[in-house]
Parts: structure tokens; C-alpha cells; sequence
């Protein structure tokens, strides 16, 4: 799964190498949190990487699961990659082993994963001869973001009383 969003986020940036025809090399500025911010960084993208297509597909390790989720795609435009799935749990609590329907003794919670994402913002420059801002050019901000990837069982967490 793990393989499946990197690959996801390659194919992102892929698709920015193809938007940057001129050469293979993109402008980013970095985020909050970062040593660099305020800087620009050089990206060079390599168009050889291929990502690898795992054997068994999401769809069908979420319906084997004891605690089965299905995906919800979430997109923006200014962001790279523009889609992502988020994984939802479709149960409360975990499947029973003998086919009995939802175990009570167990919980289906999510599973969380840090993804880097890239957003596009406008570059703002002044125009001496128009005497006013352009925003025909963008800039490429460095961030992340946090998406579930699927479910899994675990025990209710129980709070003794004092």
C-alpha cells in the first residue's frame, strides 16, 4: 500500500515534468516547517523512474479485510498530485472469522499516512509596463498532507473509572 502512494505521487510529479517542457527541471519554494523557506530548490525529475504495479490491487486486499473499507477521491486543481484517495471504513467494528456478522470485541479505525503534495501558487511580479501584479506564472510550494490509506482492527481503548 505503502508502494501504491509513492507511486502515486511520482506519477504526480511525472506530470509536472511533462507541463515543463523546456527542460527537466522544476522551481519549488519551500513550506512551513522546512530549514529552506523562503528559498527556491532545483527539482530535477527523472522521466526513467517507472513505478511498480504491486501483483494484488487495493480493491481487493479492502474487500478480503476483517475491517473492509472502500476509497473516496478527493481533488484540487492547484495541487499535485490533483486526485488522492482517502480510504473510509465501511464497518464500526471488525468482521467476524465464522461469518457472523460485526465483532463487538473489536474496533475498524484508519489507518493514517503522511504524503508530500505539491501546491501551485500564483507568482506575483509587477509589470512595468502594464503598472499592475501578473499572475501568469506559478510556483510550486513543497507540503504535506495526512490521508488514510485503509482499516484495521484493534481493541476498544477502555478508561477506568475512579
Amino acid at each position: 500500500m505503502l508502494l501504491g502512494f509513492r507511486a502515486l505521487l511520482l506519477l504526480g510529479l511525472v506530470s509536472l515534468l511533462h507541463a515543463t517542457r523546456k527542460s527537466n527541471a522544476v522551481s519549488l519554494k519551500m513550506g512551513q516547517g522546512s530549514r529552506l523557506k523562503g528559498q527556491t530548490v532545483r527539482l530535477v525529475l527523472d522521466p526513467s523512474m517507472q513505478p511498480q504495479i504491486a501483483s494484488t490491487s487495493a480493491s481487493t486486499i479492502a474487500n478480503m479485510s476483517l475491517s473492509p473499507w472502500t476509497y473516496r477521491d478527493s481533488c484540487e486543481e492547484s495541487r499535485l498530485p490533483r486526485r488522492i484517495s482517502h480510504a473510509k471504513c465501511l464497518t464500526s467494528g471488525c468482521l467476524s472469522l465464522q461469518g457472523g456478522g460485526e465483532d463487538a470485541a473489536l474496533e475498524a479505525k484508519p489507518i493514517y499516512y503522511q504524503i508530500l503534495v505539491l501546491h501551485r501558487v500564483p507568482r506575483k511580479r509587477y509589470s512595468k509596463k502594464a503598472g499592475r501584479m501578473r499572475t501568469n506564472q506559478y510556483d510550486f510550494r513543497l507540503g504535506t498532507e495526512v490521508i488514510s490509506v485503509g482499516c484495521t482492527c484493534v481493541r476498544p481503548s477502555v478508561v477506568p473509572q475512579q
